[in-house]
């Protein structure tokens, strides 16, 4: 019986292995190429929903007389359509963004599919697949990048300048 359990865990944790390695081979060779810098400064992730509605939260970065600052902008999506259905800041002051360009980037978020996405101001990429507090991938912007976050995380090459973490 307690062979027979270890077993099932054994191909239960190999199983969940092969889907998480699945799904970001199919994240890469879908967005290998794609233009991220329209997302730098953003931090886009799911907040909640049900079966028609998806909220994002947005967290947007910007600079305020040489201070970097960062507001929550939440917009609410039409799961189907991928249109904006509301969208408000919760800030108490105002915030210098062109909220045009996130409802914009929350629709172009919708068609990837995942939890999280983050873009630094650098360019730097970060694909959460799993959930949103766990980095799948990242695509550096060049060498001096990734040896700076190779400090804090060790990664392990997949293609090009995608990565994942150790």
């Amino acid at each position: 019986m307690v062979k027979r359990i270890i077993i099932n865990c054994l191909i239960i944790l190999l199983l969940t292995s092969c889907l998480g390695q699945s799904k970001e081979k199919e994240f890469i060779v879908k967005n290998e190429f794609e233009d991220f810098s329209q997302f730098k400064g953003v931090n886009v992730f799911k907040r909640g929903g049900d079966k028609n509605q998806e909220i994002l939260a947005m967290l947007v970065s910007y600079i305020v007389n040489d201070n970097k600052k960062e507001a929550c902008y939440f917009v609410t999506m039409d799961k189907i359509k991928h249109q904006v259905i509301k969208a408000k800041w919760t800030t108490e002051y105002s915030v210098e963004a062109d909220t045009l360009k996130l409802e914009q980037l929350a629709q172009t978020f919708m068609k990837y599919t995942i939890p999280r996405l983050d873009v630094d101001n650098v360019g730097n990429v970060f694909v959460y697949l799993k959930d949103v507090e766990t980095i799948s991938l990242a695509r550096f912007i060049d060498e001096s990048e990734l040896q700076k976050r190779s400090k804090e995380t060790k990664w392990i090459k997949i293609k090009d300048n995608w990565y994942k973490p150790r």
